[in-house]
């Protein structure tokens, strides 16, 4: 695993791990609650940025790194998304597939009929942002291995999101509210610059990662802070 140094609430800095390969973060106990918003925007581009060489599927059973117990899947609801992921049982921490790490913050969701439908004017087959399987959008609503229905990042929630993460870094290292930038303004931008390079992607012969073509054009937007 490779390991990011982030700031973290109220002081100090996080070592927070991820792997390549296996597509997933390895959080100490509460590290992930604790992380500043500064930090949550580059632990996202450094998701944006770990493409496996290979991608290498995860086992039906994980060791606590630490004690190397058993851990547990845990399923949890922040709002109304509903995520996973392995927890130690005695509270070491937690590991969180990026997936799931975007399902907890609202950057990624379920595609709804109607929105399957206009997909399927654009390409034939997608990649399961679980598991990577293939589907195929002729026949297919949800992987047929792992059972996730068909997600991509929600541009609004991108937008949404981003702006807040951003605004409250500012806020947080600054006592001069003037010098916030307007939240909408900057939302209506990041949701502009999906739509203007989403279109790019789609026509391919090649089964379409939606998640990983979203969390590009989000590390494009990232860079030109």
């Amino acid at each position: 695993m490779q390991s990011l140094e982030l700031e973290r609430k109220p002081l100090g800095t996080a070592v927070i791990d991820y792997c390549r390969d296996c597509q997933a973060l390895w959080f100490d106990a509460f590290e992930s609650v604790q992380l500043t918003p500064g930090a949550t925007l580059a632990l996202f581009e450094a998701i944006r940025a770990a493409a496996p060489d290979a991608r290498r599927p995860l086992p039906a059973t994980l060791p606590c790194p630490r004690c190397r117990e058993p851990m547990r899947l845990t399923h949890d609801l922040q709002k109304s998304t509903r995520f996973s992921y392995h927890r130690c049982p005695f509270g070491h921490g937690r590991f969180t597939p990026f997936v799931q790490f975007l399902r907890e913050k609202d950057f990624i969701r379920p595609l709804p009929e109607a929105e399957l439908a206009r997909l399927k004017t654009y390409v034939r087959v997608v990649r399961c942002s679980s598991c990577g399987a293939p589907i195929d959008l002729a026949t297919q609503t949800a992987c047929s291995y792992c059972r996730a229905p068909i997600a991509m990042l929600d541009p609004e929630a991108v937008a949404r999101t981003v702006a807040s993460l951003a605004e409250s870094e500012r806020k947080r290292v600054t006592v001069d509210p003037v010098a916030l930038a307007d939240g909408r303004l900057a939302a209506n931008r990041y949701r502009r610059e999906f739509e203007r390079q989403m279109p790019a992607t789609f026509g391919a012969d090649a089964a379409i990662d939606l998640v990983g073509t979203g969390l590009q054009v989000l590390a494009t937007l990232l860079a030109r802070r």
